[in-house]
């Protein structure tokens, strides 16, 4: 039986795998609900409203055996948004060694959104086919491929054209300039910029949600009795 914890508002939360799919959700040890799910779906559990306006709901995620893959508390608020805290999975399992480091490494763990895309820029900018000719050209030997026949013309007919559309589209329309108006800007560093930003802003996004998560631990501990 695997367990997830949340300490949230001098609350212990505990999600628990009690096999088969089903989840037991309880709060300082009472019982909250008990749901079930398929493989790789997503169940939720409602905890009602804490604090006037804060709507808190525990979204639990399964895995192919039905086993627990991800819980997180998801809070509805309209003065501050949504807000996801990820519970603390058990340990001994892959998920608290993630977890772990992404502890003990919070910007690099975010940090790695940037990496891979950048990652994605670099092989988009070289080409696939040249990282894998550069990979493999001292594992695979030289064949030469020349004695092998020319393929055969496969274009398409010219009559095809007339059940185009588009070609019956551009021979009613007028020939018009239609966003000649527009500036010649060069806008092709949006390519690289974009995916970029992105990748920023979800890796800042996750500081966020850890020093949140941070700042409800240290109001845990201090409102709790010695």
């Amino acid at each position: 039986m695997s367990t997830w914890t949340l300490r949230d508002r001098r609350r212990d939360l505990i999600i628990e795998n009690i096999g088969g799919g089903a989840v037991r959700a309880t709060c300082d040890g009472e019982l909250i609900e008990e749901r079930s799910a398929g493989a790789f779906d997503d169940t939720e559990i409602g905890l009602g409203t804490v604090d006037d306006d804060i709507e808190q709901t525990v979204l639990i995620g399964l895995n192919a055996r039905r086993s627990i893959r991800s819980v997180r508390l998801v809070e509805c608020s309209a003065g501050t948004g949504t807000t996801r805290i990820d519970f603390v999975p058990p340990a001994g399992t892959r998920a608290r060694r993630r977890y772990d480091w992404r502890e003990r490494h919070p910007h690099l763990f975010a940090a790695r959104h940037v990496l891979t895309t950048g990652l994605g820029m670099l092989i988009g900018l070289l080409g696939i086919s040249a990282l894998l000719s550069a990979f493999f050209r001292g594992l695979l030997p030289r064949i030469d491929w020349s004695w092998l026949p020319d393929l055969p013309d496969i274009s398409p007919p010219d009559w095809l054209r007339y059940i185009d559309p588009v070609y019956w589209i551009s021979r009613l329309l007028p020939d018009w300039d239609w966003f000649g108006w527009l500036p010649d800007l060069d806008l092709s560093w949006l390519q690289y910029a974009v995916p970029f930003t992105v990748a920023v802003v979800i890796g800042l996004g996750e500081l966020e949600r850890r020093r949140k998560r941070q700042e409800r631990e240290r109001e845990a501990d201090d409102g709790s009795p010695d």
